[in-house]
Order: C-alpha cells, then structure tokens, then sequence
C-alpha cells in the first residue's frame, strides 16, 4: 500500500526492494515489521497481557517467534484506550518506515511534498493503476 500511495504522488517512484526472497525481509525492513507486529499484538491483547503480567509472565511469544517483553508496554488500561495508543504509535511506526523507504530510494524530496487525500487515493487505486505483475514489485 506504501508504494502505490507514494506513486499516486509521483508515478515515477521506484520502490526499493523489502523481501530477500518470499519468506525473508530484507535487513533494513526486518525491524519496521517486527515492531509492527508487536504494536498491534498489544493494542489488541492488552487486558490478556495484564493478567498475565500479573501472574509473572514476562515475555509472550507470538506467531513467527516474535517476541514481546511485557514490560516494554503499557497494559493497564481499558482496552479502548489500548486500541487508541498503540494505534497512534503504529501509524508513527508506519511514517517512520515510508521516510526509510523514500530516504533508501533517494526520494528524499518527496519528505516535503503533501499525500494524497483519502479520496484521492481510492480513485488512484481504482483508476490509476497499470497492469503489471505484482510478482516482480517485492
């Protein structure tokens, strides 16, 4: 989605390559997507995290062997508020990687120029795509 977000902008954006092959990230993405997976593990576990916190469980273990450190997050609060701060902190975690994707594909210019609205970007999607193998785009 950060790719064609980016070329509804600028349709000349070449995006840089994320996958090793289908199964590996590439170094500099590994960290962005793990921290994702993370984030959203706790905004939509907190209350389950807490009780088990509270039993002396420190590290949780999720699908693909990401780990997280208990400690590391906030749980103790209604289960709304979680989906509202982690939501916050994902979407800063996302704007971080897109200024790594642009700075990797040196687009650093495109830092400074505004995205597209919300419609503009579903009649991008609609409209403005070209047929191409997704394949050979990661």
């Amino acid at each position: 989605m950060l790719q064609f977000c980016i070329e509804s902008v600028d349709s000349d954006f070449a995006m840089p390559r994320t996958h090793v092959d289908d199964d590996t990230w590439r170094e500099w993405v590994d960290p962005y997507i793990v921290d994702s997976k993370r984030l959203i593990t706790v905004r939509r576990n907190n209350l389950r995290f807490k009780q088990l916190e509270d039993l002396d469980v420190d590290l949780v273990e999720r699908k693909d062997g990401i780990q997280i450190r208990l400690a590391e997050f906030e749980l103790d609060m209604h289960w709304r508020e979680a989906l509202s701060k982690y939501a916050g902190q994902h979407e800063s975690h996302c704007t971080d990687f897109g200024q790594a994707v642009l700075e990797r594909a040196e687009r650093d210019d495109l830092l400074d120029r505004q995205g597209p609205t919300k419609q503009e970007f579903i009649t991008y999607l609609e409209n403005g795509l070209v047929e191409r193998d997704f394949r050979e785009m990661f």
